[in-house]
């Protein structure tokens, strides 16, 4: 597989231009998530080729959205598959990666260490224990419902900030006290044959 190809290949469909040195970050952080990924479970997928299609694309959506935030969470961010690669593209934006695993906190400091992503800073712990991260901006897949997602942010999000929930298709739209839905959109990922939507809220109080 040409992996270095591929990721190019999903970058120009988002309409991103991350330099040759972005391009290289971002195929050393899946070489690293494939040697790690060979002694422990990092993500679900075993194959780099859907790893690349199903999960890293998801980033590269998302950062057309996320890039004029100043301070960015990452809920349950397990082995930095949305972090990492917003880290890469946007090196002015704070990423905070938080997750409870200690072997996927540490596999993220690896990464921080190795492509010296100064931005990245990882955070062991549940999101509802930690230091309150004074964020305008969250990011959530795969951590568990929208209002779990909702009732994470409300210690870490100033008012004002967004929370981006990515979702299945079939995620129907809600409303949470304090929280105004401000897009609902479905969404799709090239060489994938599935739908999804993102959701974005704003924190109003």
């Amino acid at each position: 597989m040409d992996l270095k190809g591929l990721i190019a290949e999903t970058l120009e469909h988002f309409l991103i231009s991350p330099g040759e040195a972005g391009l290289v970050s971002l195929v050393r952080y899946i070489e690293e998530l494939e040697r790690w990924g060979s002694r422990m479970n990092l993500v679900g997928l075993k194959d780099m080729e859907r790893v690349c299609r199903e999960l890293l694309a998801d980033s590269f959506f998302l950062h057309a959205f996320v890039g004029d935030r100043r301070r960015l969470v990452d809920v349950g961010s397990g082995s930095g598959i949305l972090a990492v690669p917003l880290a890469i593209l946007n090196g002015s934006l704070e990423v905070l990666a938080v997750d409870k695993s200690l072997k996927k906190v540490q596999f993220q400091r690896h990464v921080r260490r190795t492509l010296s992503l100064t931005n990245l800073r990882p955070v062991g712990g549940r999101i509802e224990a930690i230091d309150p991260l004074d964020a305008d901006g969250l990011v959530a897949k795969a951590y568990g419902t929208t209002g779990a997602v909702i009732a994470a942010s409300n210690r870490h999000l100033a008012a004002g900030g967004l929370t981006f929930v990515l979702k299945g298709k079939g995620q129907r739209d809600e409303n949470f006290p304090g929280h105004r839905l401000e897009k609902s959109l479905g969404y799709s990922l090239p060489g994938v044959a599935r739908d999804y939507r993102l959701l974005i809220y704003k924190k109003i109080c």
